[in-house]
């Protein structure tokens, strides 16, 4: 199935993840820009589901099929200590309340280590996996990574941090 969708112009795994890095940098954008409450529980809703998926298909995908090249090894440890450390960091800024000074300033921070793990990818990993894998293995992994995102892992259960999840639950609990 991959190799079909590889056939049809399905763009490479690179190109895949590159567009997830320049998505999230345009929701982090609108955040600098300033957000109120509402705004700011919105783009960071967004931000959690966008890397979430990302990372998922990243590590039980991208990364597995680069690992199969020993080349890649420090690489591939550091980007699964960075997700880890982001998810971690996420996870916690869901209980603050969004657009404070506080998540601002913790939100701040995690774009920076984002910053510095798409570097890390952009100039570092993905130049040499473009050399050592053939487009046909890229497009087919791209296709993979397309598959993964959209019909097993896009549902409510990536779109909402746990913190805003909960707060759904009591409100929908008040209204009854």
């Amino acid at each position: 199935m991959a190799t079909k969708a590889a056939e049809l112009g399905v763009i490479d795994a690179i190109e895949l993840l590159t567009k997830d890095h320049d998505k999230v940098e345009n929701i982090f954008t609108q955040i600098e820009q300033g957000v109120t409450a509402d705004t700011g529980k919105e783009l960071f809703t967004k931000i959690y589901h966008e890397l979430t998926l990302h990372s998922i298909v990243e590590e039980q995908i991208f990364y597995p099929a680069v690992a199969k090249n020993p080349q890649f090894k420090d690489l591939l440890k550091d980007a699964f200590s960075e997700h880890a450390q982001v998810k971690q960091q996420l996870g916690d800024i869901a209980y603050l309340e969004p657009g404070s000074a506080e998540w601002t300033k913790r939100l701040g921070k995690v774009w920076k280590e984002l910053k510095h793990h798409i570097n890390d990818e952009e100039e570092k990993l993905f130049p040499k996996v473009r050399e050592a894998m053939s487009e046909k293995e890229l497009k087919s992994l791209g296709a993979e990574l397309e598959e993964g995102k959209h019909t097993k892992l896009d549902g409510d259960l990536l779109s909402m941090p746990l913190g805003f999840a909960k707060e759904e639950k009591k409100s929908s609990a008040k209204g009854k």
